[in-house]
């Protein structure tokens, strides 16, 4: 069962839907993805969660102090399932849904102007369109200097070292998961990080 580690809705239970392609980012994986960033670097961020899934870990940024989450999917059920979850935790004013195909509604991003300061994706382990994927992300996806864009991913992939003026930040593995983690400075001559 999963649950809201920390903040707000702590300790409220969320669903899941049902079906075997669905793998829920443990709390552990979770918890870790949260202290990569930063507490102040959560507080009053936008944040894009896609291929959401049970909406865990974008829900779990609105409690940790998220001004406001884009979730995106195209599984109905889970579309249903991160409905539900955010009504569990009372977090509609927050959250925007988009219910489709992840690299569809990224195209359509550049028209949309939006930016966030923290994108976090989580496709199926079996995904089989990275170049594709992460050149959208890189070109569509506004992110914010000191921006995040966090991957979790299948162990037995690697992803590239940089993304255009993404620095990577970090790779964190978790048995047969990893996070890659990168950063966009603001001008790119401040690499240096705090850890």
């Amino acid at each position: 069962m999963l649950r809201i580690i920390a903040g707000l809705a702590k300790g409220r239970h969320l669903k899941v839907p049902g079906g075997s392609e669905i793998r829920p980012t443990s709390d552990k994986v979770r918890e870790s993805i949260f202290n990569i960033i930063g507490h102040d670097n959560i507080v009053d961020s936008t944040f894009l969660d896609l291929f959401s899934g049970s909406g865990a870990v974008g829900i779990e940024a609105i409690s940790r102090g998220a001004k406001h989450v884009t979730f995106v999917d195209n599984n109905i059920r889970h579309i249903r399932t991160i409905k539900e979850n955010i009504k569990i935790c009372g977090f509609q004013q927050a959250s925007e849904i988009l219910s489709g195909n992840v690299i569809t509604i990224l195209n359509n991003f550049p028209g949309r102007k939006k930016s966030f300061n923290i994108v976090f994706a989580d496709p199926p382990y079996s995904y089989g369109k990275w170049d594709t994927l992460l050149s959208i992300i890189v070109n569509n996806v506004i992110i914010l200097d000191y921006g995040f864009f966090i991957i979790e991913h299948s162990s037995k992939v690697s992803m590239p070292e940089r993304l255009n003026n993404l620095e990577n930040y970090g790779k964190y593995i978790y048995g047969d998961t990893t996070l890659t983690v990168y950063r966009k400075y603001g001008n790119n001559s401040d690499l240096s990080r705090d850890i």
